[in-house]
């Protein structure tokens, strides 16, 4: 083998790790609603889910994420739909105010909190 040929495989092996803990390593977690905009008495479900992120803030490609919701403040404005690992799928009650749910993974060592604030009226926020 010539000294460039190995030149160019260590290259590419280097280039290969950086990938590798740039892309596929996560480095936060991070919560989405959906919608963002949250009226109590909603009908429509709102979504809530938990993201693993890379150092380049994008979801982590083939990372399954488990755990568990819990909610902190709020359980009485709204009703759970379902919970299934990385998602909380709930509706709201038709009481406005702040909700608050943490999320456990074994991923990472602490909980993760997302703060919601329920609006009173559909009829307000199109005002």
């Amino acid at each position: 083998m010539s000294t460039k040929s190995i030149l160019i495989f260590f290259s590419a092996l280097l280039l290969g790790i950086v990938c590798y803990k740039v892309v596929f390593v996560p480095t936060s977690l991070k919560m989405n609603s959906s919608p963002e905009t949250i009226y109590a008495g909603g009908a429509s479900p709102v979504v809530v889910r938990a993201v693993l992120t890379n150092r380049l803030g994008m979801r982590v490609p083939f990372e399954r994420l488990t755990g568990k919701f819990v909610v902190d403040e709020g359980g009485d404005k709204i009703n759970i739909v379902s919970t299934e690992g990385d998602e909380i799928v709930f509706r709201t009650k038709g009481a406005a105010g702040r909700l608050i749910l943490l999320f456990y993974s074994k991923v990472i060592p602490f909980p993760v909190e997302i703060v919601l604030d329920i609006k009173g009226s559909t009829i307000a926020g199109l005002v």
